[in-house]
C-alpha cells in the first residue's frame, strides 16, 4: 500500500477498520486520535477498545460504538508540546 493509501470501513457503526495507521496519538474508551498517512483522525463513540492494533502493517481496528469520525489535515510527525509549538 502505498503512503497516500487508506482504506476505511465501518460495519454497524461497531466496528472501524483502518489501514495507513503510523501512531496511536491517544486512546480512551471514548476517543481514539490516530496519525495517519492522511492525516490526523478523531474517532468519538462510547466502550471503544482497539483491537488488532498493528498486527498486520499498519491496520487498526477499533469496536464499540463509534459516534463520529473526524479528520485532519496532514502535518509533519512532530511532537505536539508546548515548546515545539513555540518554533511552528
Amino acid at each position: 500500500m502505498s503512503d497516500n493509501t487508506q482504506l476505511l470501513t465501518l460495519r454497524d457503526r461497531r466496528t472501524l477498520t483502518l489501514t495507513g495507521v503510523n501512531e496511536i496519538l491517544s486512546y480512551t474508551d471514548n476517543e481514539i486520535v490516530m496519525f495517519t498517512n492522511l492525516g490526523d483522525l478523531t474517532v468519538t463513540g462510547s466502550g471503544l477498545e482497539l483491537k488488532n492494533a498493528f498486527e498486520r502493517d499498519a491496520t487498526v481496528t477499533v469496536s464499540g460504538y463509534v459516534k463520529t469520525l473526524s479528520f485532519a489535515e496532514n502535518r509533519e510527525k512532530t511532537a505536539d508540546n508546548f515548546i515545539s509549538r513555540l518554533f511552528r
